[in-house]
């Protein structure tokens, strides 16, 4: 934003100081006891001295030094310009952010800068403008957990350096992270902070947004003064919860636009109603079953980012992923039946099962090694690696599924975890296919799982 800035400049001088006269003394010749007034000297006797004139002695005048003379275009005396000879000044001596003309006054005794042009330079303003609590789904932030989007509302640029941000309003060192000198915030720019990953020290805050209970973020500014904060349901920003518009408007369900424009959402997932496109909601599911996936009983339920999860959902046999973590990415199996099961063939994948799924396609895909059978009560633990008997695919702590199908590509157990879910343990309990999924178990791979 541009705006004209007429500015007259004018300078105090002092004054010139000029001998307002010059004395002259006169005084009268004669010899020691010379005459007065009443009493005029005698000059009968007096004769004129050889080589010195009669005749009257011509008068003598003395002029003082000539001052500056403003108009001559050279800067002298008690003048700071005259005409175009500024003194080498221009206008972004005025002020740095000013162009154009500078002029001198009429009298030389002024800088005239009111042919001057400078930007205006307005405030900053700094809010909070989105947040997800289960990470970017795509783009430069995907996989990256947690993240928390700051906008500049302002006309002016910001100087972050020593601002803080918390999910603590005590601003303790473990949950606060503190902006790094020099971070620059233009109008108009977006800085996006995002999980620190403690694994790789990548990312930038030190705390995570819960994506079930209330939260409340605080942003101060490096004199500890509140320069934003918010308090939001944990479950309303599992997608993103933003301003609109950007940095002054209300929050709201939005559509996860990290970096860049906010956009209201057109559906709102978590609102347990399914719209848009989302294929289910909290409990409505619409008429999804567990018998569309192949499976041949339990209940078809749904991720807190709306798709469809077939984890409960259960198959003709006892056998059933029981336990995994996306550290280390182990996977465990459990044979929750009576007799033995003979998994030779079966099919270990976390890729997207749908009609286009290819097991030749799949190469990192862990096609059990015949003769492999899990006898009643037995678990199995499957390591990552390039082994026989390991599993060549990661598991993402951003969230994944895990599938295990028979050689006909009939599903036999399937899991979905979200975000983080499985950093320490996802497991069921209890074990085996009828158990409910938990997060944050203790790891028991190999053994009877732990409730958090």
């Amino acid at each position: 934003m541009f705006e004209r800035r007429i500015v007259s400049v004018f300078l105090s001088l002092l004054a010139m100081v000029v001998p307002a006269a010059l004395g002259c003394n006169q005084g009268g010749g004669g010899g020691g006891g010379g005459s007065t007034a009443d009493e005029p000297a005698d000059t009968s006797g007096d004769e004129p001295s050889p080589g010195t004139s009669t005749g009257e002695e011509p008068s003598v005048t003395s002029e003082g030094p000539v001052g500056p003379v403003c108009g001559d275009g050279i800067v002298e005396g008690d003048e700071l310009c005259d005409g175009v000879e500024l003194n080498g000044m221009s206008c972004a001596d005025v002020d740095p952010t000013f162009t154009g003309a500078l002029g001198c006054s009429a009298d030389c005794l002024a800088i005239d800068a009111s042919q001057c042009v400078g930007e205006a330079v307005g405030e900053p303003r700094i809010a909070l403008n989105e947040l997800t609590s289960k990470g970017a789904e795509a783009g430069p932030y995907a996989g990256k957990g947690d993240a928390v989007e700051l906008f500049n509302a302002g006309d002016g640029p910001a100087d972050l350096s020593g601002w803080r941000l918390s999910d603590d309003d005590t601003f303790p060192a473990d949950k606060t992270y503190v902006f790094p000198e020099g971070t620059k915030l233009g109008p108009g720019e977006r800085l996006v902070l995002v999980e620190l990953d403690v694994m790789t020290g990548e990312g930038d805050l030190p705390f995570g947004i819960s994506s079930s209970n209330p939260e409340t973020l605080t942003l101060v500014d490096a004199d500890d003064e509140t320069r934003d904060a918010l308090t939001v349901e944990g479950v309303a920003a599992m997608v993103s919860w933003c301003r609109l518009p950007d940095g002054t408007g209300s929050w709201a369900h939005c559509e996860q636009t990290l970096g860049a424009p906010n956009v209201e959402a057109k559906s709102i997932c978590g609102d347990g109603t399914r719209d848009g496109t989302e294929a289910c909601d909290g409990l409505d599911v619409g008429a999804a079953k567990c018998a569309d996936r192949g499976f041949t009983g339990g209940a078809m339920t749904c991720t807190p980012k709306c798709t469809l999860d077939s984890s409960m959902c259960t198959a003709d046999v006892a056998v059933a992923v029981n336990e995994l973590e996306s550290t280390n990415d182990d996977i465990e199996l459990f044979n929750a039946g009576a007799e033995a099961v003979d998994i030779s063939g079966w099919i270990l994948t976390d890729l997207a099962l749908d009609a286009t799924y290819d097991p030749k396609a799949d190469l990192e895909k862990l096609v059990f090694l015949a003769g492999t059978t899990l006898a009643p009560g037995q678990f199995l633990v499957v390591k990552k690696g390039e082994q026989p008997g390991q599993h060549a695919f990661g598991l993402s702590s951003n969230g994944d599924t895990v599938t295990l199908l028979k050689p006909d590509l009939k599903r036999v157990s399937e899991v979905s975890y979200a975000a983080d879910q499985a950093a320490l343990s996802f497991c069921r309990v209890a074990d085996g296919p009828q158990g409910s999924w938990a997060a944050g178990c203790t790891p028991t791979f190999g053994a009877a799982n732990s409730a958090p």
